[in-house]
């Protein structure tokens, strides 16, 4: 497979069996011709001139249909070889289309891990693939979210069901098991029962964790505060998405993400999560 990326190696071996392809004719007339012509010449040379008018000796014919056979068995070889030619050929003629194929897929492969390091993506973008599909922006949001676990190795499992205490993702994984919801919501910070809600979640499937993923960081409040250390929760925005994405584009691709403004409205300029939302992150600043 790996050779079959290498060019120089694929142009060298398509060159060799196209080359054999073209000497069947040849190999398969010299099959014959060179034994014939050496019991020709040995008659020649032990016997003389033949006389057309009579036969030859009984043990030169013996010699004459062994050369036959001998060259019809070295002529069958030829053509093996040939055949063996022509199905590489093919083999090699197909690699370049494979190996387009797979340079298109990786490039896609890559732009797909470039899109999810934007914060466009997720904010702009996946309401388009939602209404594409006619689905709810949080479920085309908890399925991005669910790619994310599984990168990391988490095994997922997304919630079907409309009535299950709001839960979008079960999960599992080196660190224990987590309930997830995952609000695709513009406006900002958490209210306080869905904290809640969560908590019942975890406390209901037994999970010890619940992660509540939105676009933008919660509001601080006595509640969220409350639920969020005594329930075993954590409350991402988009800036933890963010966070990882880039992480995993660093780890897949060897790059670096590219830049992204949008970006500085969930992240610090460490690359870090702000912990306040993005209007008070702005005054402040001022």
């Amino acid at each position: 497979m790996e050779a079959d990326l290498d060019e120089d190696h694929v142009e060298n071996a398509t060159r060799m069996a196209a080359r054999e392809l073209r000497q069947l004719s040849a190999r398969v007339f010299s099959s014959f011709m060179i034994p014939l012509l050496a019991v020709a010449a040995a008659y020649w040379w032990l016997v003389g001139k033949p006389d057309l008018n009579a036969l030859p000796p009984y043990e030169w014919v013996v010699y004459l249909g062994a050369s036959l056979v001998l060259a019809a068995i070295a002529a069958r070889m030829q053509t093996a070889i040939h055949n063996e030619a022509k199905r590489e050929h093919e083999h090699l003629i197909g690699v370049g289309d494979r190996r387009i194929a797979f340079r298109n897929a990786e490039r896609k492969w890559r732009d797909e891990q470039k899109r999810r390091t934007t914060a466009a993506f997720w904010v702009d973008e996946i309401p388009q693939i939602a209404a594409a599909k006619e689905l709810p922006a949080g479920t085309v949001f908890a399925q991005e979210v669910a790619k994310l676990f599984v990168a990391w190795t988490w095994n997922v499992k997304l919630n079907q069901r409309r009535h299950d205490y709001g839960v979008d993702i079960f999960a599992r994984g080196k660190e224990g098991s987590a309930v997830i919801f995952c609000e695709h919501i513009v406006e900002a910070g958490h209210d306080a029962p869905r904290v809640r809600d969560l908590a019942g979640s975890r406390h209901a499937f037994g999970a010890d964790y619940g992660l509540l993923i939105s676009i933008h960081p919660q509001n601080a409040t006595p509640q969220t505060e409350f639920f969020s250390d005594k329930g075993q929760l954590e409350l991402w925005h988009l800036g933890h998405v963010l966070e990882q994405c880039i992480v995993l584009y660093r780890q897949r691709t060897g790059e670096h993400a590219p830049d992204d403004d949008g970006r500085l409205a969930f992240l610090n300029p460490d690359g870090t999560p702000i912990t306040r939302h993005a209007e008070e992150h702005a005054v402040a600043a001022e």
